[in-house]
């Protein structure tokens, strides 16, 4: 269950929908695998702050040591998008919300 206040971003439920939306070059696949909704979002964010020390992350997507994650404080319905390296998690970027990290991801920013 997600906390309470907290909505996707509409361009994300969207992309849920179908994937095709993804704008990348055909050369190369698009590096980021999309996770699926866990049961229990609570353990989750609770295991994300064990490993990284910032609280209020929701993962949605993976590229290797990568993890993009929804920022839950922002209960805008366009979070903050928080990109940590789960290797060394001194190395975060964040992302203004979900379309401007997409942006950055179809162009394989990492």
């Amino acid at each position: 269950m997600l906390p309470k206040g907290f909505k996707y971003p509409q361009s994300y439920l969207k992309l849920a929908q179908s994937t095709h939306a993804i704008n990348y070059d055909e050369q190369y696949s698009f590096p980021w695998w999309f996770e699926n909704a866990e049961s229990n979002i609570s353990e989750v964010i609770d295991i994300y702050f064990e490993i990284t020390g910032i609280p209020n992350l929701l993962p949605f997507a993976r590229n290797q040591e990568w993890a993009a994650c929804f920022d839950i404080s922002d209960k805008s319905g366009n979070p903050k998008i928080i990109v940590v390296n789960l290797d060394n998690t001194k190395y975060y970027e964040t992302f203004e919300n979900f379309d401007t990290w997409l942006k950055e991801a179809e162009n394989d920013g990492w």
